[in-house]
């Protein structure tokens, strides 16, 4: 089970969504890391045929999806960065309806059902139209539909966009949950939900790949890059200007800086342990 993107260009007008850009993905959590406008959606939408690409391949084990065609979207699981409902459903409604589309058999579609509410924490709400819902709750019918059908790949594009802490966790441990025998690629550009749950994470900036790993290689990888200093209150424009600064923060009563690069200030203490993917996150992607 393999999904290899070959030399994929997609442009719109002028703008260069994705430049050229190759991976292979293959079963577990792929994290797909980068600031928005780096080309995440872009990928998605190619890989789920909704846009035209202008130049590479997508191929599922050797053949090409469009070759493919319903049957490459038979094996896809896909979570929209936006939510898109019928409000007036249920969420019981809408996971049938979204059954029938993917062409489930109605017996199927009830035990799936059944299984995704329960797993999702929505059985007791299942009855309640959603319009009513909060946002988290209304995130999680969409993983639910996202996993009808028993998909091999499962594409999820921001799937914490907008939601508090409590319920990124909760959407996390979900995705955890279900990776197993699975591709699945989680779009972000929140560090901390692919920190704990990708086996590997891949960088993204103006629709090239900057980077991939396994999240312990890419930490390995800024090793000897991070440093930390006080620095004056008044100093600290001016150090942002000249180095990469991730955290401030306060220590014994004086401010400090995080800085992380290639060239790190003389005065710093070089960061040996506690290295985390932020770090990772501003070295590749900062500015």
């Amino acid at each position: 089970m393999k999904l290899e993107i070959k030399n994929l260009t997609k442009k719109y007008g002028r703008q260069l969504a994705l430049n050229d850009l190759t991976i292979t993905f293959e079963p577990g959590i792929c994290g797909i890391l980068g600031a928005n406008g780096a080309g995440k959606s872009t990928m998605m939408n190619l890989l789920t045929d909704n846009i035209t690409r202008d130049a590479g391949e997508i191929l599922w084990d050797g053949t090409d999806i469009l070759e493919l065609g319903k049957t490459f979207r038979g094996l896809l699981g896909y979570m929209p960065q936006q939510q898109g409902f019928y409000e007036h459903m249920t969420a019981q409604t809408f996971l049938f309806y979204m059954a029938e589309l993917k062409g489930l058999s109605k017996k199927q579609a009830g035990q799936e059902i059944d299984e995704l509410l329960e797993v999702t924490n929505l059985t007791d709400v299942r009855h309640k139209k959603l319009g009513g819902y909060s946002g988290g709750m209304k995130q999680r019918v969409l993983l639910a539909q996202a996993l009808l059908g028993d998909p091999k790949v499962v594409i999820l594009d921001e799937p914490t966009a907008g939601l508090d802490p409590k319920e990124r966790i909760r959407i996390r441990n979900f995705i955890s949950a279900f990776s197993r025998d699975r591709i699945i690629l989680l779009a972000t550009h929140i560090v901390s939900d692919i920190e704990s749950v990708a086996d590997q994470i891949m960088m993204m900036k103006t629709g090239t790949m900057v980077g991939m790993g396994t999240p312990a290689g890419l930490v390995e990888s800024v090793s000897g890059k991070v440093s930390e200093l006080s620095c004056l209150p008044e100093a600290l424009a001016d150090m942002q200007t000249k180095y990469r600064v991730g955290n401030v923060f306060q220590r014994k009563g004086q401010t400090w800086i995080r800085v992380v690069g290639d060239i790190l200030p003389e005065e710093g203490i070089l960061v040996e342990d506690h290295l985390s993917l932020e770090d990772v996150y501003l070295y590749y992607l900062g500015e």
